[in-house]
């Protein structure tokens, strides 16, 4: 059986599922934590975090919140 390298792997997927124009710049995601804001990483179920597939600005913690109540 043929070895099959992480690369191309990744490359077929990604010909497989592309859009029929092909990728472009404007569909990368645009959403990147920002310094000096806390982030929720994980919580529990339906509850905005990074693991539970909120975007960064969804995740972020207010200062007066409690980091554990990211909801």
């Amino acid at each position: 059986m043929k070895k099959t390298t992480l690369r191309s792997l990744v490359k077929d997927i990604n010909a497989k599922n592309a859009p029929p124009g092909g990728w472009s710049p404007k569909d990368r995601v645009q959403d990147k934590p920002e310094p000096g804001k806390v982030y929720a990483l994980t919580g529990g179920p339906g509850s905005r975090c990074i693991a539970n597939g909120n975007s960064w600005s969804e995740s972020e913690v207010s200062p007066q919140q409690d980091p554990g109540e990211a909801t």
